[in-house]
């Protein structure tokens, strides 16, 4: 998987080094060269110096090939921009933008672009985003401790009972959408393999989530 970063502060820095932890392929860019070098000499991935929306450093970032995109620069306004056009013409398959202005990232989110909430959002959730192809983010609840997903249901769980997707305290399957209608759920209702599973999900738990689905 390849990784790109735009921008290299505290939370771009540390994306960077979880991602390259993970086994991910990661290129950096940030405008500061002292940034960059705090990575450290441990860090494998590219760097690229240059100021993010210039579109010659995006080329030599490889954006285009990128299999996900990470927005985390201190400005709204360019990390939307950025988002929005790599999403939309690029056509990067994930992006995920910090954006502070919540109603900002709500619209963001409705045109396709993840978005977090760097109050109640860390490193290790912003890794699962970019990594996590299984899950699909329909929205943050409150604060943003908890999180509405949908899931497709795999071939394994065909018939099973929702409570096998359900951890308590952590995961729980609110709804099922089955040939296009969609009802509420109980522990008992059943998993069909093509349905699509809507749980709400601690944030610190959206891991457990992916191993649970990789198992199955």
């Amino acid at each position: 998987m390849n990784v790109v970063v735009l921008g290299c502060g505290r939370v771009g820095s540390g994306l960077a080094r979880e991602l390259e932890a993970r086994g991910v392929e990661v290129a950096v860019v940030d405008r500061d060269q002292a940034a960059l070098d705090r990575l450290g000499a441990g860090f494998t991935g590219r760097k690229v110096l240059g100021t993010v929306l210039d579109r010659r450093v995006l080329t030599a970032a490889r954006v285009e090939q990128a299999d996900a995109l990470a927005v985390v620069t201190g400005s709204d306004e360019g990390n939307a921009a950025i988002a929005l056009t790599a999403r939309r013409l690029l056509r990067v398959p994930t992006v995920v933008a910090r954006l502070y202005d919540p109603r900002t990232a709500e619209v963001y989110q409705r045109l396709g672009v993840r978005t977090l909430a760097p109050v109640s959002w860390g490193i290790q959730r912003l890794a699962d985003l970019v990594t996590a192809s299984p899950l699909s983010s329909v929205a943050t609840l409150g604060t943003g401790g908890v999180e509405l997903v949908e899931v497709r249901v795999p071939a394994l769980l065909d018939g099973r009972p929702a409570d096998e997707l359900e951890v308590a305290g952590e995961l729980r399957v609110v709804a099922i959408t089955h040939h296009g209608r969609t009802t509420l759920a109980t522990g008992a209702s059943p998993l069909h393999s093509g349905d699509l599973a809507h749980l709400v999900v601690g944030v610190a738990s959206v891991g457990r989530l992916s191993t649970l689905l990789a198992h199955h």
